[in-house]
């Protein structure tokens, strides 16, 4: 029987399609629902915005924070006040009668007093202070959305990409499933035949039974990734844009890593961050400060009364009055220089703070440029490694024909064609990670670059995620 060597080259030739065939491709169309059409990167970010619990928590925060712009301003602004009292008098007034003696009169009438108060700061440095830190406050909660803006993106790009990898993870557990499966038939006929070992048979049994628990959990994996995914977007994609057969890494504006460590030294939110945390600390020094300095207020007012006292009970009364009033604070027991002493330590924190800050900015910045600039070179490897592996492959498979090699041979060989074109999917998306995590920490991962790396890396072609 000359069977076996065309079952051999079947085997080989399943081996190299695996890869090619470990997605199913899809024309892209703009869809109008995630559950019923593919996901591209862009449209992923776009429904992240619209649904995600985070992001939309980030925004209420940042709202939040604007109303300290308010907060501040209200202090050196008119306060105005309105009081109403309405009393029961009752009681005995005792008074001195003819010949010494004390006349008693019973007391039953009402008392009535209206009063408006305008009181408008003219001097108050504390207030002074609060104003400017308000709107220090203001800006730091918008520094901080900005940072909950890229945190999502990011998170929402590694649980896209986890999908990616976990499906493409599935598809080769499959394929080597498969391939194993053929092995055991080719071994299993090369035995019968009196050409091979029931050794080869139980290794190829052994190599698919792991290879079926690597499915498994493979298959667990892809569907905890899509819930994750689908967390952020709103709904379950059944489809998602998978990496361009030809995909190829791209020209890396600015080139430098100089200019991008400046970029981000000038950008950044969360330096921006530091440097109004530093500025709330300023203030806070003067307000506290203020404790030591005397306050200036105008004050008019209008009082209307009705027998506001015994001596006035049959009385009616009104007053207009305007001037100034002057507070000078002469000793407050130490509080207010323990006070300006902690905020000035706090002050000094907050720089030491940002001093960290910058400098770990700098590294991430170092950190993922480097990344891109290794990650280019070692997509060029792993695609090299690929072919290699599967030249490997062919020749083992050869030799296994002409009885040189054997059936574990094979099965090594194809673990390691597996692992290669699931090492080059890895690479691939980590560089394309890199790319938009070094735009993150310049401050510049926005709609325009999340675009760009969706159109330069991925689709038209989608994976079907069943």
């Amino acid at each position: 029987m000359r069977v076996l060597p065309t079952v051999a080259r079947f085997v080989c030739a399943l081996a190299l399609a695996s890869a090619s065939l470990g997605v199913q491709a899809a024309k892209a169309a703009p869809p109008a629902n995630t559950e019923s059409s593919g996901l591209t990167l862009s449209q992923a970010w776009r429904a992240t915005l619209q649904n995600d619990p985070t992001y939309q928590a980030a925004i209420s925060e940042r709202e939040a924070g604007q109303t300290n712009r308010a907060i501040g301003r209200a202090g050196l602004l008119p306060q105005v006040s309105a009081s109403l009292g309405r009393n029961k008098i009752r009681g005995t007034l005792d008074e001195p009668g003819p010949g010494g003696n004390t006349v008693g009169s019973d007391l039953n009438y009402p008392s009535r007093t209206n009063e408006i108060r305008a009181t408008q700061t003219v001097f108050n440095w504390s207030r002074i202070a609060e104003y400017r830190q308000g709107q220090a406050r203001a800006d730091y909660s918008l520094a901080v959305f900005d940072t909950r803006a890229k945190d999502t993106s990011l998170r929402l790009i590694n649980r896209y990409f986890q999908v990616l990898l976990s499906y493409e993870n599935v598809s080769l557990a499959q394929s080597k499933l498969d391939a194993n499966e053929k092995q055991i038939t080719v071994a299993q006929r090369r035995y019968d035949g009196g050409e091979g070992t029931v050794t080869d048979v139980h290794e190829a049994k052994s190599r698919r039974d792991l290879a079926r628990a690597d499915l498994i959990k493979a298959e667990d994996a892809l569907v905890v990734a899509r819930r994750e995914l689908q967390e952020m977007v709103g709904s379950a994609p059944l489809r998602i844009s998978m990496l361009k057969r030809d995909f190829k890494p791209g020209v890396l504006i600015p080139a430098t890593q100089e200019d991008w460590l400046v970029a981000a030294m000038a950008g950044n939110s969360e330096i921006r961050s530091g440097q109004e945390g530093v500025r709330i600390s300023d203030q806070e020094v003067d307000r506290t400060f203020g404790g030591h300095l005397p306050t200036l207020d105008i004050v008019a007012a209008r009082r209307v009364v009705s027998g506001e006292t015994i001596s006035t009970r049959d009385q009616d009364s009104s007053t207009n009055s305007f001037g100034i009033q002057v507070a000078l604070p002469i000793f407050s027991g130490g509080l207010t220089s323990a006070q300006v002493g902690q905020a000035r330590h706090n002050r000094d924190r907050a720089s030491q703070e940002l001093a960290a800050t910058r400098e770990r900015v700098a590294v991430e910045v170092t950190r993922q440029y480097q990344a891109v600039v290794s990650g280019a070179q070692r997509i060029s490897a792993l695609v090299t490694a690929v072919e290699s592996s599967a030249e490997a492959l062919r020749a083992i498979e050869m030799g296994y024909q002409a009885g040189t090699r054997s059936i574990v041979d094979i099965l090594d060989a194809q673990d390691l064609l597996y692992q290669s074109r699931l090492d080059l999917t890895q690479a691939r998306l980590q560089y394309v990670l890199a790319r938009l995590s070094l735009a993150g920490a310049a401050s510049t991962l926005d709609a325009r670059a999340i675009d760009s790396a969706s159109d330069a890396y991925f689709g038209p072609e989608q994976v079907i995620l069943r």
